[in-house]
């Protein structure tokens, strides 16, 4: 299968998750970078992952298929900018450091530059770009303006207070401490604790 054919196939499939006119660039990188990209069911930890390839493995990307598409577009970018720093340096950097921060704010600017985005997350993310942190969900006005484009009425986990208790996957969890991106919990049937992104979908144990 030629190139063309390749990102024509890739980018038909990717269409239902990113916004209108991104996914044939989005193809495109996945073509000439040749990864393994996989959309992924909803995790608790994170938004998507990156691992570098082996002699026998190609680089491997994946994201999670329950963001919006805004979401989705800025956590793909978020991951091809790992890809391209680490083709660059390797493992001499940090894996968001300076450099990653360049990368990173260099691949979303074409979709900056082209409307992409709604006028709300254009905002946010211009900002978000001055200083990109390592993810989305830890830019509370990033993510507030992502929320306003789910489908639902939604509540993140990073919107309730540390000992806040909550329903996640129709289970208890309480909240016990802030770690970055991530809050520490507890399942509170049997006690075992957990890292869940601040930016999972949660319904509080009040309502």
């Amino acid at each position: 299968m030629n190139r063309d054919k390749s990102i024509a196939g890739i980018a038909a499939s990717l269409q239902p998750y990113l916004p209108k006119g991104t996914s044939d660039l989005i193809a495109a990188w996945i073509v000439d970078d040749g990864v393994r990209f996989t959309v992924s069911r909803p995790r608790l930890t994170k938004l998507g992952d990156f691992r570098a390839g082996t002699r026998s493995m190609p680089a491997a990307i994946s994201v999670n298929g329950d963001l919006n598409p805004y979401g989705f577009l800025i956590t793909t970018v978020h991951e091809f900018a790992h890809l391209a720093c680490h083709g660059q340096y390797g493992r001499r950097v940090k894996p968001h450091g300076r450099e990653w921060k360049r990368i990173y704010t260099e691949m979303l600017a074409p979709f900056i530059e082209k409307k992409v985005f709604p006028p709300e997350i254009e905002k946010a993310l211009r900002a978000h770009v001055a200083s990109p942190s390592a993810s989305s969900c830890s830019c509370p006005v990033l993510n507030r303006a992502l929320a306003l484009y789910d489908d639902k009425d939604t509540l993140f986990l990073g919107d309730l207070s540390v000992g806040s208790t909550f329903l996640f996957r129709d289970e208890a969890f309480k909240s016990l401490e802030k770690k970055r991106t991530r809050y520490l919990c507890e399942r509170l049937g049997d006690g075992r604790r957990y890292l869940i992104s601040g930016r999972a979908q949660v319904d509080s144990a009040d309502r």
